[in-house]
């Protein structure tokens, strides 16, 4: 096996050991990865070699200091860097010692035997158990061991070798004259299990029986088969069985006739463990499945709990429904070991399925009819007492009133069957499985104010009656009187229950696990990203766990959680983004180099960014029909509005305004296309934002996070009910997701702070590939650089290829692109072929895909992509797949793009007056884009108004840090060089 990691172990021997016996220490470990393939079935289909990666390092951890003991009588014991013992035995079969050991509570083995060597021993061994998240985890370790002190090694007589027993390993040439021709080979049979306890059996035996392939040791790469399952017991001397398992069998055999044992791990190939066929036609039972399969897990046997996990899941969602806690929590034990085994058994294809039922189950058990409710059950207590006291009290208060009984008796009946009557009426009108601890709290002061008041007028009339003395026994005014004292009573236990029960702090407690929970499940999905090592498959496993995270986010805003709702929601978002991002700017000796992995997001994490921001932030997030918006005002506090929304509208709208601003030529009609569907899109998603918690000053940044196909939306083109462009009230800038802000704000090595603006551009290539020339673009183009300072360096023409960009594309501050482009708006199609044109030149046909961006070494803070579509592409959970994406993973920490193709004329005037607005005016870069884009709207007449011209432009990313100009250069264009 190829991928070694080592590293210096070294310790202290601790004790002595006499006679037979040896006491070492561990010199450098080496450490070799084997690494299962899984079929799309979810079973084995080979082993793969893999050099180890950043999650692997907790193996060199593991082995950074080592001791090994070999005790007189046979006993081992081995201790690595996690201070655990291990313990087991050794037996010396000629000179080669034989020492399998393991962890106390069973969840891992280390076996080997001791080769000696000039001045020391070399321990060859396997370490199998759990690795990374429970995933199963086999290792070879080859450790040179130095003997402490002067002690004796074992000799050949110091202990007995077991009888060995399994299958023997041949030699490479006998393996190859006994592998079966295709086809030849007698197919393996496997009983249909007509009970559990049957099935169980079958488990136990057949697990070694089958056909295998030495992946490691004597023999490498030849096939075994073992046909029965007693087989390994039937051949004696070749095999030392050290670990078990379904799919991969771990031992010791002779390397060859007196040449000493070597290590052999034997993986099962070709049709998969025989050992399941039919269990979901013969056994029905689905508890006893589930606890077998969670059996099976703990004991590490990952690929037999897998199908009995899932037809355990199969019978329980098709059972007659419960909605008992204890089937709940079942069911959510049952969720969490198909998940363990997903991850154990790499099987990620099961997870989201897996993670959407433990979401579902996770709903049910904290608001479902089985939840435990202590408010809801302390209310049912309160309900069922206060009910047969009122219906007893209004019995005797109509006795009183219709006998002899005295006019004052009778009011005093009556007084107390109202006083009942009131508690009964608050206590029908209180409580709902949505409350929430502070409304529990002002909602059980109600109800013990209630039960005070009833409990002081019962007592009030006992105390009445009883001053005009004893009634009569048997009399109605013994009854009345009892009554009016057993009522009072009655309501002071009451009150003290309710006391008790503390309710408030009990929905506390209630909702602060449930949140818990949630985070923990929520967790699994990071886990699964950080597990993935392709950027597509990151981005894929974002898409796939929607679903869960909407179910997620609703969840937590029942239970009256928007915080935790919003960490779910940037958990369901930009995440392979953000591992992207972190990635491409850490520095040479950056510790996130190479790690690839943007941290968790916590709701103390997530508070801390929001508390650092500079601006207004408005987060949407789009769950089936239910549109939830986060506005977080400067200081806070979190807002949340929910609203149902009619998605499939909500998603033809936006299409709509994209399919008219693609439009070449407007017509009245088309143009009140547009209004219509920019006042549509403004109503259901601007108006509901509390115009209170937004900024009165108009150049105060908007920080919109938007989610799915709201990615599309011209945030700046929103209309209010009066016909108001939204660019005219707020500065808009956009991001994927709120997490990704600590690493675009992070200062970057060698981009000094405020540095001043230094423009490298290129315009109008020629020849382009495809679309128009620009010519008068370039010809005006002089009116922009005239803005800036020097050096300005403008490249046009031939000179303007991929070439050219490279070189100067680690120099400037302001990189400005004049030219044509075009986004891939579908996955299957690869959004990341989006383009730029360029110049061909050698070696590149002049377009510049998203893909290529990230190769360039981008020094530019400031990036503006005039050219259309630059702001388009695919709309995953994952954000927009495209160029945006490319350039803002890239350096910049700012980026102006097109949502929509563009005019050469309307996008030129648009960027001149943005120029204008930030280095003349010194406004801040998306508070000149405003600026620019309220002039162009007020610019056009109400019955012409196409506010696709100047609406496609958006600003994406955070700002800039590169400061305006301190003094306006001339307005006179100077010639930019080089040309």
């Amino acid at each position: 096996m190829s991928g070694d990691v080592s590293g210096d172990v070294s310790g202290e021997v601790s004790g002595e050991v006499s006679g037979d016996g040896a006491a070492l220490a561990g010199e450098p470990a080496t450490v070799l990865l084997a690494e299962p393939v899984y079929r799309t079935d979810g079973w084995l289909a080979e082993w793969r070699e893999v050099p180890p990666r950043p999650r692997d390092s907790f193996l060199l951890r593991l082995f950074a200091r080592g001791e090994l003991w070999l005790r007189p009588g046979g006993a081992a014991e081995a201790r690595l860097a996690s201070g655990e013992p291990l313990t087991g035995s050794w037996r010396v079969d000629g000179p080669f010692p034989l020492v399998p050991t393991s962890w106390p509570d069973g969840t891992g083995t280390l076996d080997g035997y001791l080769s000696e060597d000039a001045g020391g021993w070399w321990f060859d061994a396997v370490y199998t158990g759990p690795g990374w998240v429970g995933s199963a985890v086999v290792a070879r370790v080859r450790q040179r061991f130095t003997p402490r002190g002067h002690l004796r090694m074992p000799g050949p007589g110091a202990a007995r070798a077991p009888d060995v027993a399994s299958v023997r390993v041949p030699d490479v040439a006998s393996a190859r004259a006994r592998e079966p021709r295709p086809g030849a080979m007698e197919p393996v049979t496997s009983p249909r299990p007509a009970s559990l306890e049957g099935l169980r059996t079958l488990l136990d035996a057949a697990s070694l029986r089958g056909r295998w392939r030495v992946v490691a040791g004597p023999a490498y790469g030849t096939t075994v088969t073992v046909s029965s399952a007693s087989a390994f017991a039937e051949h004696g001397g070749g095999f030392l069985r050290l670990a078990r398992g379904p799919d991969v069998a771990v031992g010791l055999a002779p390397a060859a006739p007196g040449a000493g044992w070597e290590l052999v791990v034997l993986a099962r190939v070709d049709a998969p463990p025989p050992t399941l066929s039919g269990v979901g036609d013969r056994i029905e039972d689905g508890a006893a499945l589930r606890r077998l399969g969670i059996e099976l897990l703990a004991a590490g046997r990952f690929g037999q709990a897998a199908p009995i996990l899932d037809r355990a899941a199969e019978l329980s969602a098709g059972g007659e429904a419960s909605t008992s806690t204890g089937r709940v929590i079942d069911l959510l034990g049952l969720c969490d070991a198909r998940i363990r085994c997903a991850f154990a058994g790499s099987r990620f294809a099961v997870l989201p399925a897996a993670l959407v039922a433990a979401a579902d189950v996770r709903r049910e058990i904290t608001l479902g009819p089985g939840a435990f409710t202590p408010w809801l059950d302390t209310l049912r207590f309160l309900r069922d007492t206060a009910e047969p006291l009122g219906e007893s009290l209004r019995r005797i208060a109509d006795l009183a009133g219709a006998g002899p009984s005295s006019s004052g008796l009778a009011a005093a009946a009556a007084e107390c069957a109202e006083a009942a009557e009131t508690v009964c009426g608050v206590l029908r009108s209180t409580g709902s499985p949505s409350d929430g601890p502070e409304t529990i709290e002002s909602s059980a002061a109600r109800v013990d104010h209630a039960l005070a008041a009833g409990q002081d007028a019962m007592r009030e009339t006992a105390d009445a009656l009883a001053a005009h003395g004893a009634p009569e026994p048997g009399s109605a005014g013994e009854l009345v009187l009892l009554s009016a004292r057993g009522g009072a009573d009655a309501l002071a236990l009451m009150r003290d229950r309710l006391a008790r029960s503390a309710p408030a702090a009990a929905a506390r407690f209630v909702l602060d696990q449930a949140r818990e929970a949630a985070g923990v499940t929520a967790g699994y999905v990071e886990v699964w990203r950080a597990l993935l090592d392709s950027h597509w498959e990151k981005i894929i496993s974002t898409d796939q766990a929607l679903p869960f995270y909407e179910r997620m986010v609703t969840l937590l805003l029942d239970l009256d959680a928007p915080e935790d709702a919003l960490v779910a929601s940037e958990m369901a978002r930009a995440r392979a983004f953000g591992d992207t991002l972190r990635e491409n700017r850490a520095g040479p000796g950056d510790p996130a180099r190479g790690l690839g992995g943007a941290p968790p997001v916590s709701r103390e994490g997530l508070r801390d960014i929001l508390t650092r921001h500079d601006a207004v932030v408005v987060e949407y997030f789009l769950a089936g029909d239910l549109l939830t918006v986060w506005v977080w005002p400067r200081g806070g506090p979190l807002t949340r509005v929910t609203r149902r929304v009619d998605r499939a509208g909500l998603e033809e709208t936006v299409k709509e305004f994209g399919r008219l601003a693609r439009t070449a030529r407007h017509d009245a009609a088309s143009r009140a296309a547009m209004a219509a569907a920019l006042r549509r899109l403004g109503e259901v998603l601007w108006d509901v934002v509390p115009a209170g918690l937004l900024p009165a000053d108009p150049d105060e940044p908007v920080t919109v996070v938007p989610h799915l196909e709201l990615f599309h939306v011209p945030f700046a083109a929103l209309r209010d009910a009066s016909g108001t462009y939204l660019v005219e009230r707020h500065a808009i800038r956009v991001l994927p997701a709120l997490a990704m802000i600590p690493d675009l704000t992070a200062p970057r090595p060698g981009r000094p702070a405020n540095a001043p603006p230094e423009l490298v551009a290129l315009v109008n290539p020629r020849p382009l590939p495809e679309g128009p020339q620009l010519d008068w673009t370039q010809e005006r183009f002089g009116e922009i650089t005239g803005m800036y300072g020097e050096p300005v360096r403008l490249y046009t023409g031939e000179k303007a290829t991929a070439a050219t960009l490279r070189e100067v594309a680690g120099t400037g501050t302001v990189l400005y692109f004049g030219t044509h482009g075009r986004a891939v708006t579908e996955v299957d199609d690869d959004p990341m072929m989006s383009y730029l044109v360029l110049a061909p030149s050698a070696g590149h046909d002049g377009y510049l895909r998203a893909l290529e961006v990230p190769g360039l070494g981008l020094a530019a803070d400031l990036v503006i992509l005039a050219a259309c579509e630059t702001g388009g592409g695919a709309a995953t959970a994952d954000g927009v797949i495209g160029l945006s994406r490319a350039f803002l993973t890239s350096g910049p920490t700012g980026l102006i793009t097109t949502l929509y193709p563009v005019g050469q004329h309307a996008g030129f005037y648009l960027m001149a007056d943005f120029h204008e607005s930030w280095l003349l005016d010194g406004l801040e870069p998306v508070s000149a884009l405003r600026h620019a884009q309220a002039r162009a709207a007020s610019a056009q007449r109400v019955t012409a108004q196409e506010p696709h011209l100047w609406a496609a432009f958006t600003f994406f990313g955070l700002g800039s840090v590169t400061r305006a100009a301190g003094e306006a250069p001339t307005a006179q264009a100077r010639e930019a060089t080089p040309r």
